[in-house]
């Protein structure tokens, strides 16, 4: 009954692990792909510089790719914080080292919002980019456009994880933890049936010995 139960729980956890993951998210999404050592870092993307960025642009939830500079093999290059590109790029592409990777994920009313764009994307879309920096040239940057209109503090998502990656990893130490609990439940109890016998082996041993005449 117990383990019946227990797979139950697990099939409910899954099922709400897999409802969480396909709900897109109604704020900014940055996750970081791949980081550059500190040392390496020689300058961080700021308002005003002149990004080259390499990026493919899919669909959340389907996956479908709309866009990639990739298959031109050709960067995109574009100010950031002057509003050349959609509200997400410029919140999410900030503080970025060159060879650095993240992965965007955008909520509608900083993308394309309810009109969409290029019959490739639908009205309401979230989108997702997977953004390479592959280099910076140095603007001015007398006025932070994006931080002081908007408030956005791009040092707390520095360290971002992705929900779906801490998601993943929550579930899967659940599993392991119940796995782990249920294996050692079972192994116990093994062990005490295969220790029954044997206990009762010697104490008809002990009363033979003693029921046996003395010499």
């Amino acid at each position: 009954m117990r383990s019946i139960r227990l797979f139950v729980f697990l099939i409910a956890l899954c099922t709400l692990s897999v409802q969480a993951l396909k709900e897109p998210p109604k704020d900014l999404q940055i996750g970081i792909k791949k980081r550059v050592p500190s040392e390496q870092c020689t300058k961080r993307s700021r308002d005003g510089d002149l990004l080259s960025m390499h990026y493919t642009g899919t669909l959340f939830g389907t996956d479908t790719k709309f866009d990639s500079s990739l298959d031109r093999n050709q960067p995109l290059e574009f100010t950031l914080g002057t509003g050349r590109v959609i509200k997400g790029w410029d919140l999410g592409l900030k503080n970025m080292c060159i060879g650095e990777k993240r992965r965007l994920t955008i909520p509608p009313h900083l993308g394309y919002g309810d009109q969409g764009a290029g019959g490739v994307i639908p009205g309401g879309a979230t989108l997702v980019f997977d953004v390479e920096l592959v280099d910076i040239k140095e603007g001015q940057h007398e006025f932070d456009f994006t931080e002081k209109a908007t408030g956005f503090d791009p040092s707390q998502y520095i360290d971002f994880k992705s929900p779906l990656f801490i998601t993943s990893i929550v579930v899967v130490l659940t599993l392991f933890a119940v796995a782990y609990s249920v294996s050692g439940t079972q192994d116990k109890s093994k062990t005490e049936k295969k220790d029954t016998p044997k206990e009762k082996s010697s104490e008809k041993e002990d009363a033979s010995k003693e029921d046996a005449p003395k010499k």
